[in-house]
């Protein structure tokens, strides 16, 4: 038998549920060879999440081939692909449940001859694994949960690498350098490797007070593993399982945010239209603002206000933003500019290093009030407020709007009309207040 793996977003050989399957099924005489398909349309522009999945790609694409293992590219369209598999008996692959990937998948699945097996891998369990006793799916977090936490979660799948490299046939494939040389701007760490040992100092130095530190942003108090997740170099239940082996308040905050997770994972898969549309119906028809000034000023960090823009900045920098900053410059676009809370998961969508749709669009959606179970929609984050209660000492602000570095704590947070000019920083685009009461308005027709 000849068996393809066929790899996509799962950069790592452990907790693999594809290679730990492939090494179950190989007896004597089997041949395995690992399958990478490139689809020059799905690039896109080489932004900040394209140059992290290639370098992510890279790593893994040459530590396979120091361990003899070398991938084969498939590059082309669909066809291109079939062509490619169409020598194996057996397809495995770690299945995608969100569209538009599991449309591409089940379309691979009817045209080729080959015998498929998709298996769950990127998620703790299936999207429609949890669901309330007459069948429906859960729309609100805290019952979801606490059905998740009765249901059994799969252990972790070691690799048998050495039996895979005994079966490994690999033919030549097309060139990908090319892809990696121009994903080389911004240099990551990434890699299974790296990720292990984030996953190790996390556990060691923040877990025990990451209910305490997860929302003070100049702390490196998160875990910084959602990027690894993406792209697959760790495996989800690795992550589950170290972290239970741990006691404690920050251990149960931290796996509830892994459930939330896998929550909207559930209700993508549910509301696949949730990417353009609201999921609660009643806000599908709110009148946004049109203001193209102002969502520039959004994106380049030059709203005036200095948390938004120093979150914007570190957004534009470095392809990552801390998870209460996605939370206040969500509610800032939505909510103080009433622009279209789709304009910004779309921008989210191409500087996030850890862009996982479900998540983003879960988050926007909870953001701008529109979601399921989202905030409701009288509650505007004030962001000076939430400046000076989450950033007190400005450290943040200073790292990354440098121009108001010389002011002290507290007028770092609202700086004066003489600071502003200054310092050189704008003046804000908005007023609060009045943004707040509109926007009431505006979600109470």
């Amino acid at each position: 038998m000849k068996m393809i793996c066929w790899i996509r977003s799962d950069f790592r050989f452990d907790d693999n549920a594809m290679f730990a399957r492939a090494a179950e099924l190989l007896v004597p005489g089997d041949e395995v060879e690992f399958v990478f398909w490139l689809n020059p349309g799905y690039i896109g522009e080489y932004e900040a999440r394209q140059c992290y999945f290639f370098q992510a790609l890279e790593h893994f694409y040459k530590k396979s081939e120091a361990n003899g293992m070398p991938i084969r590219v498939i590059s082309g369209e669909e066809d291109e692909f079939l062509e490619g598999i169409s020598g194996a008996d057996l397809l495995l692959f770690n299945a995608e449940y969100v569209e538009p990937f599991k449309s591409r998948d089940d379309a691979i699945i009817r045209k080729t001859s080959v015998k498929t097996e998709r298996l769950l891998d990127r998620h703790l369990l299936h999207p429609h694994a949890v669901k309330k006793k007459d069948g429906s799916y859960y729309k609100v977090f805290t019952p979801y949960r606490k059905a998740f936490l009765q249901m059994e979660i799969g252990s972790v799948r070691w690799t048998d690498i050495d039996k895979l490299k005994e079966h490994y046939r690999s033919t030549d494939g097309a060139d990908v350098e090319r892809y990696f040389k121009q994903a080389s701007e911004q240099a990551y760490e990434a890699g299974e490797e790296t990720a292990l040992k984030r996953l190790d100092e996390f556990v060691k130095r923040h877990l025990e007070k990451y209910d305490e530190a997860r929302d003070f942003p100049a702390i490196d108090g998160t875990s910084r593993l959602s990027h690894h997740l993406r792209t697959g170099e760790i495996g989800i239940r690795t992550v589950y399982e170290r972290i239970r082996q741990v006691d404690g308040k920050g251990r149960d905050v931290f796996l509830t945010e892994l459930i939330w997770r896998e929550f909207y994972h559930m209700i993508l898969v549910q509301y696949p239209e949730s990417k353009n549309q609201a999921v609660q119906r009643e806000y599908r028809d709110i009148d946004w603002e049109e203001d193209e000034t102002a969502f520039e000023a959004w994106c380049e960090g030059k709203t005036g206000f200095p948390i938004v823009d120093a979150a914007m900045r570190q957004l534009n920098e470095t392809g990552w933003m801390h998870n209460r900053l996605r939370m206040i410059t969500a509610s800032f676009l939505a909510k103080d500019l009433l622009i279209d809370w789709r304009k910004g998961e779309r921008y989210f969508q191409r500087k996030l290093i850890d862009y996982e749709a479900a998540s983003n669009i879960g988050g926007w959606q909870w953001a701008a009030s529109v979601g399921t179970d989202a905030v409701p929609y009288f509650r505007v984050f004030n962001p000076t407020t939430q400046s000076k209660r989450f950033d007190a000492s400005g450290d943040f602000i200073r790292k990354f709007v440098p121009e108001l570095a010389e002011l002290d704590n507290k007028r770092i947070h609202e700086p004066s009309l003489a600071d502003r000019e200054r310092c050189g920083y704008p003046e804000q685009i908005v007023d609060h207040a009045m943004a707040r009461d509109r926007a009431i308005a505006r979600f109470k027709e």
